[in-house]
């Protein structure tokens, strides 16, 4: 079928934008922590937001919506541990909820908070303040929780055969 090759190049792509944001997260992050309390800091931290942001959306989108079309097409359904077959994809299942509920739980609005916090800092031309700090750490820390998430997933996915 043709959607089925529709989706998993979908699928695929998305995996390959998602995993291309880690890497550039890491650097992007050493960057800022070495140019701590410098003018270029604020810059910095608006673009990383937007890299994350941008990878993110792009990557989580296509692999949820391509994901869900291909479990459908491919009757596979959704969390049947149960079954006693496809728990690999079970699996993944679930940490793509996990991801989204961090997504949505702490990774957008510790986001919001310190891109607020950025433009605020720049237009009263103002050091970040410790808050900031405190929640570019915990957006960090969230992150990479997310990157390793996506990692295991593709583990997972690559390894299925194996199980």
């Amino acid at each position: 079928m043709f959607e089925i090759v529709i989706f998993r190049a979908v699928h695929i792509i998305s995996v390959i934008i998602w995993l291309g944001v880690i890497p550039a997260d890491l650097l992007v992050r050493k960057i800022i922590r070495d140019k701590k309390g410098t003018e270029s800091e604020k810059t910095l931290v608006s673009f990383w937001l937007k890299l994350t942001n941008l990878g993110g959306m792009i990557g989580a989108t296509g692999v949820l919506v391509s994901g869900i079309f291909m479990s459908m097409i491919f009757n596979y359904g959704f969390f049947q541990f149960a079954s006693g077959a496809n728990h690999w994809l079970y699996t993944k299942q679930l940490i793509a909820v996990i991801v989204l509920i961090l997504l949505g739980a702490v990774l957008i609005p510790t986001g919001v908070s310190v891109r607020k916090a950025v433009e605020k800092s720049s237009v009263e031309n103002s050091p970040l303040s410790e808050e900031t700090y405190v929640n570019i750490a915990k957006l960090g820390k969230t992150i990479s929780a997310v990157n390793f998430l996506i990692v295991i997933n593709l583990l997972l996915a690559l390894t299925r055969n194996l199980m």
